[in-house]
Protein backbone atom coordinates (compact mmCIF):
# COMPACT_ATOMS: atom_id res chain seq x y z
CA UNK A 1 0.00 0.00 0.00
CA UNK A 2 1.33 3.43 -0.93
CA UNK A 3 2.22 5.85 1.85
CA UNK A 4 0.82 9.38 1.78
CA UNK A 5 4.14 10.78 0.56
CA UNK A 6 4.40 8.14 -2.16
CA UNK A 7 0.85 8.88 -3.32
CA UNK A 8 1.55 12.61 -3.39
CA UNK A 9 4.69 11.98 -5.50
CA UNK A 10 2.68 9.73 -7.82
CA UNK A 11 0.09 12.48 -8.33
CA UNK A 12 2.73 15.16 -8.89
CA UNK A 13 4.47 12.99 -11.48
CA UNK A 14 1.10 12.34 -13.14
CA UNK A 15 0.30 16.04 -13.28
CA UNK A 16 3.72 16.92 -14.68
CA UNK A 17 3.17 14.37 -17.43
CA UNK A 18 -0.31 15.67 -18.27
CA UNK A 19 0.46 19.39 -18.11
CA UNK A 20 3.80 19.19 -19.91
CA UNK A 21 6.56 21.77 -20.10
CA UNK A 22 4.81 24.41 -22.19
CA UNK A 23 1.65 25.19 -20.21
CA UNK A 24 2.78 28.79 -19.61
CA UNK A 25 4.29 29.33 -23.05
CA UNK A 26 2.88 32.52 -24.55
CA UNK A 27 0.53 33.05 -21.62
CA UNK A 28 0.09 36.54 -20.21
CA UNK A 29 -2.09 37.91 -17.45
CA UNK A 30 -4.35 40.19 -19.46
CA UNK A 31 -4.46 38.71 -22.97
CA UNK A 32 -5.09 35.03 -22.28
CA UNK A 33 -8.00 33.23 -23.95
CA UNK A 34 -8.59 29.50 -24.15
CA UNK A 35 -8.84 27.48 -27.37
CA UNK A 36 -12.49 28.51 -27.72
CA UNK A 37 -11.73 32.19 -27.31
CA UNK A 38 -13.21 32.25 -23.79
CA UNK A 39 -11.88 34.17 -20.83
CA UNK A 40 -13.19 34.04 -17.25
CA UNK A 41 -12.89 36.60 -14.47
CA UNK A 42 -10.64 34.26 -12.48
CA UNK A 43 -8.11 33.78 -15.30
CA UNK A 44 -5.93 36.79 -14.55
CA UNK A 45 -5.58 35.87 -10.87
CA UNK A 46 -4.65 32.25 -11.52
CA UNK A 47 -2.22 33.27 -14.27
CA UNK A 48 -0.86 36.13 -12.17
CA UNK A 49 -0.01 33.72 -9.37
CA UNK A 50 1.57 31.20 -11.74
CA UNK A 51 3.71 33.88 -13.42
CA UNK A 52 4.47 35.89 -10.30
CA UNK A 53 2.84 38.93 -11.91
CA UNK A 54 0.40 41.05 -9.92
CA UNK A 55 -2.77 41.65 -11.99
CA UNK A 56 -4.29 45.09 -11.99
CA UNK A 57 -7.94 46.10 -11.81
CA UNK A 58 -10.68 45.63 -9.26
CA UNK A 59 -11.52 42.25 -7.79
CA UNK A 60 -14.72 40.75 -9.12
CA UNK A 61 -17.50 39.49 -6.89
CA UNK A 62 -17.43 36.05 -5.39
CA UNK A 63 -15.41 34.04 -2.87
CA UNK A 64 -13.32 32.31 -5.52
CA UNK A 65 -12.25 35.62 -7.06
CA UNK A 66 -11.44 37.10 -3.65
CA UNK A 67 -9.27 34.11 -2.73
CA UNK A 68 -7.45 33.91 -6.06
CA UNK A 69 -7.00 37.69 -6.06
CA UNK A 70 -5.41 37.56 -2.61
CA UNK A 71 -3.13 34.75 -3.72
CA UNK A 72 -2.03 36.60 -6.87
CA UNK A 73 -1.35 39.78 -4.90
CA UNK A 74 0.44 38.05 -2.05
CA UNK A 75 -2.15 39.26 0.47
CA UNK A 76 -4.38 37.72 3.07
CA UNK A 77 -7.99 37.48 1.84
CA UNK A 78 -10.31 40.22 3.06
CA UNK A 79 -13.44 38.08 2.83
CA UNK A 80 -14.31 34.97 4.77
CA UNK A 81 -15.88 31.64 3.96
CA UNK A 82 -18.50 29.63 5.72
CA UNK A 83 -17.05 28.19 8.91
CA UNK A 84 -17.19 24.63 10.17
CA UNK A 85 -17.90 21.94 7.60
CA UNK A 86 -19.75 21.75 4.30
CA UNK A 87 -19.38 24.00 1.29
CA UNK A 88 -17.36 27.20 1.48
CA UNK A 89 -20.24 29.20 -0.01
CA UNK A 90 -23.96 29.10 0.59
CA UNK A 91 -25.43 26.34 -1.52
CA UNK A 92 -26.62 27.56 -4.91
CA UNK A 93 -25.56 31.17 -4.35
CA UNK A 94 -22.68 33.06 -5.94
CA UNK A 95 -22.18 36.75 -5.12
CA UNK A 96 -25.59 36.94 -3.45
CA UNK A 97 -27.55 35.51 -6.38
CA UNK A 98 -28.74 32.08 -7.40
CA UNK A 99 -26.53 30.18 -9.82
CA UNK A 100 -26.93 27.06 -11.92
CA UNK A 101 -25.39 23.92 -10.43
CA UNK A 102 -22.65 23.98 -13.08
CA UNK A 103 -21.63 27.57 -12.32
CA UNK A 104 -21.92 27.09 -8.57
CA UNK A 105 -19.91 23.84 -8.60
CA UNK A 106 -17.10 25.32 -10.67
CA UNK A 107 -16.78 28.35 -8.41
CA UNK A 108 -16.94 26.23 -5.25
CA UNK A 109 -14.17 23.96 -6.53
CA UNK A 110 -12.17 27.01 -7.61
CA UNK A 111 -12.49 28.46 -4.10
CA UNK A 112 -11.43 25.12 -2.59
CA UNK A 113 -8.26 25.10 -4.70
CA UNK A 114 -7.45 28.73 -3.88
CA UNK A 115 -8.05 28.35 -0.14
CA UNK A 116 -5.91 25.20 0.06
CA UNK A 117 -3.13 26.97 -1.84
CA UNK A 118 -3.36 30.04 0.39
CA UNK A 119 -3.10 27.77 3.42
CA UNK A 120 0.12 26.30 2.05
CA UNK A 121 1.64 29.60 0.92
CA UNK A 122 0.80 31.49 4.14
CA UNK A 123 1.36 28.61 6.53
CA UNK A 124 -2.29 28.52 7.64
CA UNK A 125 -2.91 24.81 8.16
CA UNK A 126 -6.46 25.53 9.32
CA UNK A 127 -7.28 26.93 5.88
CA UNK A 128 -6.06 23.72 4.25
CA UNK A 129 -8.20 21.73 6.67
CA UNK A 130 -11.27 23.87 5.91
CA UNK A 131 -10.67 23.42 2.19
CA UNK A 132 -10.42 19.65 2.68
CA UNK A 133 -13.67 19.67 4.68
CA UNK A 134 -15.38 21.37 1.74
CA UNK A 135 -13.82 18.81 -0.61
CA UNK A 136 -15.26 15.99 1.56
CA UNK A 137 -18.68 17.63 1.26
CA UNK A 138 -18.28 17.73 -2.53
CA UNK A 139 -17.49 14.01 -2.60
CA UNK A 140 -20.73 13.32 -0.73
CA UNK A 141 -23.00 15.83 -2.45
CA UNK A 142 -21.71 16.71 -5.93
CA UNK A 143 -20.79 14.74 -9.00
CA UNK A 144 -17.44 16.00 -10.35
CA UNK A 145 -18.88 16.09 -13.89
CA UNK A 146 -21.51 18.66 -12.88
CA UNK A 147 -19.00 21.40 -13.58
CA UNK A 148 -17.47 22.46 -16.89
CA UNK A 149 -14.60 20.01 -17.22
CA UNK A 150 -12.13 22.36 -15.52
CA UNK A 151 -10.33 20.31 -12.84
CA UNK A 152 -10.50 22.82 -9.99
CA UNK A 153 -9.71 21.70 -6.46
CA UNK A 154 -7.55 18.74 -7.39
CA UNK A 155 -4.93 19.62 -4.77
CA UNK A 156 -7.41 19.24 -1.88
CA UNK A 157 -8.79 15.95 -3.17
CA UNK A 158 -5.26 14.59 -3.70
CA UNK A 159 -4.34 15.53 -0.14
CA UNK A 160 -7.41 13.68 1.18
CA UNK A 161 -6.44 10.72 -0.98
CA UNK A 162 -2.97 10.73 0.54
CA UNK A 163 -4.65 10.38 3.92
CA UNK A 164 -6.38 7.21 2.77
CA UNK A 165 -9.69 8.61 1.47
CA UNK A 166 -10.52 6.28 -1.44
CA UNK A 167 -13.57 8.27 -2.55
CA UNK A 168 -11.50 11.47 -2.73
CA UNK A 169 -8.97 9.58 -4.87
CA UNK A 170 -11.74 8.57 -7.27
CA UNK A 171 -13.06 12.14 -7.32
CA UNK A 172 -9.59 13.45 -8.19
CA UNK A 173 -9.19 10.88 -10.94
CA UNK A 174 -12.59 11.82 -12.39
CA UNK A 175 -11.74 15.54 -12.38
CA UNK A 176 -8.55 14.81 -14.29
CA UNK A 177 -10.29 12.43 -16.70
CA UNK A 178 -13.09 14.90 -17.45
CA UNK A 179 -10.54 17.62 -18.23
CA UNK A 180 -9.09 15.41 -20.97
CA UNK A 181 -12.29 14.10 -22.56
CA UNK A 182 -12.90 16.71 -25.24
CA UNK A 183 -9.38 16.93 -26.72
CA UNK A 184 -7.73 13.80 -25.35
CA UNK A 185 -5.67 16.15 -23.18
CA UNK A 186 -6.41 19.18 -21.00
CA UNK A 187 -7.28 22.38 -22.84
CA UNK A 188 -5.26 25.57 -22.40
CA UNK A 189 -7.16 26.75 -19.35
CA UNK A 190 -7.50 23.33 -17.71
CA UNK A 191 -3.74 22.90 -18.07
CA UNK A 192 -3.23 26.09 -16.06
CA UNK A 193 -5.68 24.91 -13.39
CA UNK A 194 -3.78 21.62 -13.12
CA UNK A 195 -0.46 23.49 -13.02
CA UNK A 196 -1.83 25.51 -10.10
CA UNK A 197 -2.63 22.32 -8.19
CA UNK A 198 0.78 20.89 -9.02
CA UNK A 199 2.57 24.03 -7.79
CA UNK A 200 0.70 23.96 -4.48
CA UNK A 201 1.42 20.26 -3.97
CA UNK A 202 5.10 20.92 -4.66
CA UNK A 203 5.11 23.67 -2.03
CA UNK A 204 3.62 21.69 0.81
CA UNK A 205 5.70 19.66 3.21
CA UNK A 206 2.62 17.98 4.61
CA UNK A 207 2.25 14.25 4.19
CA UNK A 208 -0.24 14.59 1.37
Amino acid sequence: MLSGLDRRKLWMDRLRGVVGEGALSGVDVHGFVDERGHRRAVDRYLIGWLLGAVPGGELGLGLDLALWGALARGERPEVGWRGGVGSLQDWGEVSGGLASIEVWTERELSAIQALWTLGVVLGESGWCERSEAAARWCVLELQPDNATGHPWGLNAFVCLSCGGDVEAEMYAQTLLHNACVGLGRPGRFSSLVLLGSLRSLELTGRGC
